[in-house]
């Protein structure tokens, strides 16, 4: 199992706060997931997750973003192909945010 890493990214260049997220995002870390992107979205109308390192990423990690795109702008930046592309179709979060593709 890969070690997943999370950061915010936040400054006056940035419209809104960035969480970046690498590696697996599982029951393993998913708390910690949940915690960053939880404290980050709080008092901000917007939010961009940046998973396009992400290799892996569970249906709790999915719940956790469908509940910050439920009270703010969700934005989420992928991988052009990938597990993560086909998770957030199958999941539908893909119609409630905002989907970015990097190459």
């Amino acid at each position: 199992m890969a070690e997943a890493q999370f950061r915010v990214a936040a400054g006056s260049d940035l419209e809104s706060p960035q969480v970046v997220a690498s590696g697996e995002i599982d029951l393993a870390n998913v708390g910690q997931f949940q915690d960053v992107v939880a404290k980050a979205a709080t008092g901000s109308a917007a939010l961009t997750v940046d998973l396009s390192d992400v290799t892996y990423c569970d249906s709790a990690a999915v719940r956790a973003l469908f509940a910050v795109a439920a009270t703010a702008e969700l934005t989420m930046i992928i991988a052009a192909e990938g597990p993560i592309k086909t998770l957030l179709g199958i999941s539908g979060l893909d119609r409630v945010a905002t989907v970015i593709t990097k190459e």
